[in-house]
Order: C-alpha cells, then sequence, then structure tokens
C-alpha cells in the first residue's frame, strides 16, 4: 500500500516560471518540511492556496498566483488566509514566507516578512 507522504501542498498558476518561486522553496527546504508543487490553471492565489491546504495531510498550503504568494490553513476560509505577500518583493521576503508555511507546521514563531 502506497501512502501519501505529509507535506506542504503549493499550488502553482501555470503561467508564473518556477524560478520565481525558488526562495519560496528553500524556505519551506531550511525548515525541513516537505513540500509538493503541482501547477494550475486558476488565477487567483487565494483559492490555490485553500485548495493545497485540504489537499495537505499537514493542512497546510501555499498559492501562487497574480503575483501573490498565500498560505493558509485548512480550517480557514478561503478569502481569510493566514499570510500574503507579493511575489518577488524581495529574495529574503520570499523565502521568509517558505520558512513561514514550514514554521506554521512545527508550530514555531514566524518570522517578520518585512525584517531586512
Amino acid at each position: 500500500m502506497i501512502t501519501e507522504r505529509p507535506s506542504i501542498r503549493l499550488r502553482l498558476n501555470e503561467r508564473v516560471d518556477e524560478t520565481r518561486i525558488a526562495e519560496v522553496l528553500y524556505g519551506v527546504e531550511e525548515e525541513g518540511v516537505p513540500v509538493e508543487l503541482t501547477r494550475h490553471a486558476e488565477l487567483n492565489p487565494l483559492v490555490l492556496a485553500h485548495e493545497a491546504s485540504l489537499e495537505s495531510r499537514l493542512g497546510i498550503g501555499i498559492g501562487i498566483g497574480l503575483d501573490f504568494v498565500v498560505i493558509t490553513t485548512e480550517k480557514l476560509p478561503t478569502d481569510r488566509p493566514y499570510l500574503a505577500t507579493i511575489l518577488n518583493r524581495s529574495v529574503s521576503t520570499d523565502r521568509r514566507a517558505g520558512t513561514n508555511a514550514a514554521r506554521l507546521v512545527k508550530r514555531m514563531p514566524l518570522s517578520d516578512l518585512d525584517a531586512e
């Protein structure tokens, strides 16, 4: 029997180049939490994140579309995500967004997205 590995799900709009999300992925990876990426036609990052959280055995989802990164949990409504930021605002902001998604899983304090 094959069981799904617990991971954060990342739903990415199909028009967003993966090079633009590298720092988000590095942030998750640095915290040692697995992440699974899938591509979708959906543009709305709120919808992408919510659907990703429902698919994740960990209950955490990341949605990236329309130049935004959205992080949410399966318990939050679609229009009220846990965290949202502009994609590629800075390398450090992108990385901290990924780190914060992983820290939600680990129940650790989050990093300030605006800290430099």
